[in-house]
């Protein structure tokens, strides 16, 4: 309930403090100042996001709002919030909570999935097939095994590989977080992903190929592991021995699960499809949901009984 009361997201005293400084708002790129606030911006683009509203519908509801509230702002029209939208900058890992702040250790879960820009829907495709229009973005997250926060997001092409964003993302959450663990599904199953980890010191857990065989040389009669398999070599014999299911335990494989579940959250509050045409704007729009997914699990996470 509480993730819809609007209240939480614009409160009285904040809106007096943040919003209404005009003077203030200057452009950095130099010119005439901006009539509108970052902050502004941000709020409209989340109310847009909370409700699933077109940008004409959001300043419909924002200018409604503002009157319940007896705040005489001049709003934004659609095309302003469209062009500031390609430009704004959202921190979605501002920290809510303490626990969330530094010193602490993460063990970060990694996933990718598409989300479609334009196509046809399920029924015409099932019914008449797909056309060669469809087109998607893919998301890259990486996601706190404790708190299920978003630490880091990269939009990029559907054609993208899964192993080509591990070092991006850990640039992102390792600018702010101290990184323990990385969990990954067989897409990050690569020596460049090892050699990374071995880089940065951390534990990479990504589960080998059924048909994963060592990588191993010999000299002098003498085997030995080849230079920059060391690590992976290691899983592989380790699930040779006790067997995939007990390498997940021993390795806490089955947290990668929450991240599965972030993409379901995701898409099933915000719609399985970007509203924005522009790379620049489609990566503000996932950063918005991404800070609002963060909002939401501050608010509370559902708890089951045993």
């Amino acid at each position: 309930m509480n993730r819809g009361n609007v209240s939480i997201y614009v409160s009285e005293a904040i809106a007096k403090k943040v919003f209404l400084r005009p003077e203030a708002a200057k452009n950095p790129q130099g010119g005439h100042p901006r009539d509108y606030s970052d902050d502004l911006i941000l709020l409209i683009l989340t109310i847009r996001e909370l409700f699933q509203l077109p940008l004409r519908q959001t300043t419909g509801f924002m200018n409604n709002l503002l009157r319940v509230m007896r705040l005489h702002w001049q709003l934004p029209d659609y095309s302003t919030l469209s062009r500031r939208m390609g430009k704004l900058e959202v921190d979605f890992c501002r920290q809510f909570r303490g626990q969330l702040s530094h010193g602490k250790e993460v063990v970060l879960l990694i996933d990718s999935s598409g989300f479609k820009v334009f196509g046809e829907g399920e029924w015409k495709v099932r019914k008449h097939g797909y056309s060669y229009r469809r087109t998607w973005r893919e998301t890259h997250l990486a996601i706190d095994a404790t708190t299920r926060d978003i630490l880091g997001l990269i939009n990029t092409k559907s054609s993208v590989h899964d192993n080509t964003q591990l070092e991006p993302l850990l640039t992102q959450v390792r600018a702010k977080h101290h990184v323990k663990t990385v969990i990954g599904d067989g897409a990050y199953d690569a020596k460049d992903s090892y050699l990374l980890a071995r880089k940065l010191g951390l534990e990479l857990v990504v589960p080998p190929p059924k048909n994963a065989t060592e990588h191993i040389n010999m000299y002098h009669y003498h085997i030995y592991d080849t230079p920059g398999w060391e690590e992976r070599n290691a899983v592989v014999r380790r699930v040779e021995e006790v067997g995939i299911d007990k390498w997940k335990q021993e390795t806490g494989y089955h947290q990668r699960s929450l991240v599965e579940n972030a993409y379901s959250r995701l898409k099933t509050i915000f719609g399985g499809k970007l509203k924005s045409r522009s790379e620049q704007t489609q990566n503000t729009e996932q950063h918005v949901r991404a800070s609002l997914i963060n909002r939401f699990n501050v608010l509370g996470l559902p708890k089951y009984a045993v």
